[in-house]
């Protein structure tokens, strides 16, 4: 059994506007610590995957700046997507190319760009992830959650237990949207619901048995793809799957339709770094509530999120707010507006400023 990681690292990080720009998506950028998100990712898991079995599926245009980051990652293990088609079809490209090189080969599926500060931990769950994995189990991460957060989406896990210990590991019962506040506080209260992490485990055996059961018209692209292995058609295929496949999430397309799904209860800290707002949880709170990265200073100023790559943020009576300041952009807004970033990005697109994104 030989493991290999697949990194997803198309996004366009639309919520970390104005760092976050098409060329440099927040995948990226090194929003916490000293180095990319995508960097972090890829070392959190080189002592369990071997370097040269790490793979990242991102978008044709971020070649170059990828190249760039990770100079040291094979060629053959950068997947570019010629469109933007979500992550069943990236998984699925992904699983083909490793099926070619190992088909007893298992898949450990990971977001470029989440913060899991306790590494030592993710990778305890990881082992025991892999282990039940090999029992042909489609494993996810189900994050204990630690507040009642209407961002994510939940699994319920049933009473079936698939791998005692202090990680245990069940059955899968139900997948859940994104609830309101009161139902994600009747979630949490439960303990019966983790937070869907977007982390998976999987034979590439099993994920294609899955897609062949669950997605069937995927599947036959797959089979196509497959013909074209090795070819001089291999990008002109790549291109006609993307195409004619459908834009739908792994979780919709399998994890919510497979009968043999797993979720490993993940007892650690975790955070999609889905917005601005994240940073409340993943820095120190300065003075009066305030997280600041940069030069700041602020007169009756709280419970503020400032960020500057370029110059002094001065702030006067104000709380509650996202201040962000680039050399070219500066947005300001409530917390609790941080997910409507991305609609602006949409705005500005609308509006003509095609130049800042």
């Amino acid at each position: 059994m030989t493991l290999y990681g697949v990194i997803l690292a198309g996004g366009r990080g639309e919520r970390f506007w104005p760092e976050s720009r098409r060329l440099k998506p927040k995948q990226l950028l090194t929003i916490t610590g000293e180095h990319s998100l995508l960097e972090t990712t890829l070392e959190r898991v080189r002592s369990n995957v071997p370097f040269e079995n790490l793979l990242v599926v991102t978008t044709d245009d971020l070649h170059l700046p990828i190249r760039q980051l990770l100079p040291r990652l094979p060629e053959r293990n950068l997947l570019f997507e010629p469109m933007g088609k979500n992550t069943a079809v990236a998984l699925a490209y992904a699983a083909c190319i490793i099926e070619r090189r190992d088909p007893r080969a298992v898949m450990v599926v990971l977001p470029s760009d989440h913060a899991m500060p306790e590494k030592e931990k993710f990778l305890s769950t990881l082992a025991i992830a892999v282990t039940v994995a090999q029992k042909d189990f489609l494993v996810t991460f189900g994050i204990v959650p630690n507040r009642p957060e209407t961002g994510y989406g939940y699994i319920e896990v049933s009473d079936e237990l698939l791998y005692g210990g202090e990680i245990p590991v069940y059955r899968a019962s139900a997948f859940k949207e994104k609830p309101n506040l009161k139902l994600a506080r009747s979630f949490v209260k439960s303990g019966r619901y983790l937070w869907n992490s977007g982390m998976f485990v999987w034979k590439v055996r099993a994920i294609m048995r899955a897609f062949e059961e669950c997605m069937p018209s995927l599947h036959a692209g797959i089979s196509k793809l497959k013909k074209a292995l090795n070819s001089e058609r291999w990008e002109a295929a790549v291109s006609e799957f993307y195409s004619e496949a459908e834009n739908i999430s792994i979780d919709y397309g399998v994890m919510e339709r497979a009968e043999n799904v797993a979720v490993v209860r993940a007892d650690f800290r975790w955070d999609d770094v889905g917005s601005w707002s994240a940073l409340e949880r993943l820095q120190q709170e300065g003075e009066e509530g305030n997280v600041v990265s940069g030069e700041f200073v602020g007169i009756d100023t709280k419970d503020c999120v400032v960020y500057s790559k370029d110059g002094l943020v001065a702030t006067i009576g104000v709380d509650n707010l996202v201040i962000i300041r680039m050399n070219d952009a500066t947005l300001v807004c409530r917390k609790e507006r941080a997910q409507d970033v991305k609609k602006l990005v949409s705005l500005l697109s609308d509006k003509g400023f095609e130049k800042y994104l």
